[in-house]
């Protein structure tokens, strides 16, 4: 089983991110479970969405503890406590932006970061308080995750994505392209 925890702030698009990646493997024949967890829901507050992948049935029933993937739409997240809770050697990190230090980074299993902000900037994928960062980080999390092909990803993008459907995919795309793992 495969466990991702994606974290963000409201309004960056990480539920509907976690709801791309759950359509993308359920299309590739996998079991999938997505769910959000919010605290006070306001535009900002941190927001985390979980992901469950599996070739089997699952009947867990709570939030992913201890993840193998951490997606961090906001780097200043990386200093949350409640956001890095959990993550450890067996955990994979993708952050939005450039090199950071942080918590828990010399412990995990890989590193690896992409600017979504400027790809989505440079889409004009945003709105008057945030950068939507959503399908570029998913873009990046199926390159450097290895799990997912970009075809997959696009896909669910034109099926779940709203609006801006043209500048999504390109997003994807070129996060897709542009992620790097940081040794």
């Amino acid at each position: 089983m495969i466990e991702i925890k994606i974290s963000g702030r409201g309004g960056q698009g990480a539920v509907l991110a976690s709801q791309i990646l759950a359509s993308a493997y359920f299309e590739k024949g996998f079991y999938v479970q997505a769910f959000p967890s919010f605290g006070a829901e306001r535009r900002g507050a941190p927001v985390s969405a979980f992901l469950r992948v599996n070739s089997k049935e699952i009947t867990l029933r709570y939030s992913v503890q201890n993840p193998d993937w951490l997606v961090l739409f906001d780097p200043d997240l990386m200093k949350n406590p409640m956001v890095m809770g959990g993550t450890g050697e067996k955990t994979a990190i993708l952050v939005n932006g450039g090199i950071h230090q942080g918590p828990g980074i010399k412990a995990c299993k890989g590193f690896f970061v992409v600017d979504a902000t400027a790809i989505a900037e440079g889409l004009n994928l945003k709105t008057t308080s945030f950068s939507i960062v959503n399908t570029a980080m998913v873009g990046a999390f199926a390159k450097s995750s290895n799990f997912l092909e970009i075809e997959s990803i696009v896909k669910a993008i034109e099926k779940l994505v709203p609006v801006k459907r043209a500048q999504n995919t390109a997003a994807a795309r070129e996060a897709y392209e542009k992620v790097r793992e940081l040794g």
